[in-house]
């Protein structure tokens, strides 16, 4: 990280878990604890402070009063998905930071994230005048695990306005280097179906 660098730990939770029976992404269990306090821990190690984003304040907010909760930017009062959670991230940072300072984001339903695989992208950002990191396993970007200073807000801001909505299209509009990992890296995996959460299960500890 760089000299006074304010970083941001932000967990994109607007997951609604249809495929999970309806259970919100971030209170599934595993390795005996909810998702979302599984991705704060890891995120607490590289940030300054930590958000999460969702459509609506949980109510297990209450359990962590060290989290701030941010509501997803709506279009026209619709939700646009992942975009509408950087939106909301980079706008907070932007405003309560300054333009010099750096969101990381994360997914809550990865339950093998590591702090290290976005202590990778910081080192990129600051290794060269990059605004924005990303992460890509074999020639697949994984968009929601990335780096971007926040003084992106405005031209993120106007992309999603004028209709952009993709986080990877976004990413590329305002120049995002990348940094690689491998095709297999269970950091990236997440959890979409009972499936998945089985098949973590027998992966994890």
């Amino acid at each position: 990280m760089g000299v006074n660098q304010k970083v941001i730990g932000v967990i994109f939770a607007g997951g609604e878990g249809r495929r999970l029976g309806g259970v919100s992404k971030a209170l599934i269990e595993y390795d005996g604890e909810p998702l979302w306090r599984l991705i704060q821990r890891e995120l607490s190690a590289i940030a300054d402070e930590i958000v999460i984003v969702s459509p609506r304040q949980p109510d297990w907010l209450e359990q962590d009063g060290e989290i701030i909760w941010l509501a997803d930017h709506l279009i026209d009062g619709e939700m646009i998905g992942p975009a509408g959670a950087l939106s909301a991230a980079l706008t907070y940072a932007h405003e309560h930071y300054g333009e010099d300072a750096v969101i990381v984001t994360a997914p809550v339903d990865a339950p093998f994230y590591k702090s290290t695989l976005s202590e990778a992208l910081l080192v990129e950002l600051n290794a060269a005048p990059h605004q924005a990191v990303l992460a890509e396993t074999g020639d697949r970007i994984q968009p929601a695990f990335g780096v971007w200073r926040a003084g992106l807000a405005p031209d993120v801001n106007t992309l999603i306005g004028s209709g952009e909505r993709a986080l990877h299209r976004i990413a590329s509009h305002i120049g995002a280097a990348r940094v690689s990992f491998a095709a297999d890296d269970l950091r990236f995996f997440n959890i979409n179906t009972p499936e998945d959460l089985e098949r973590a299960r027998r992966l994890g500890p």
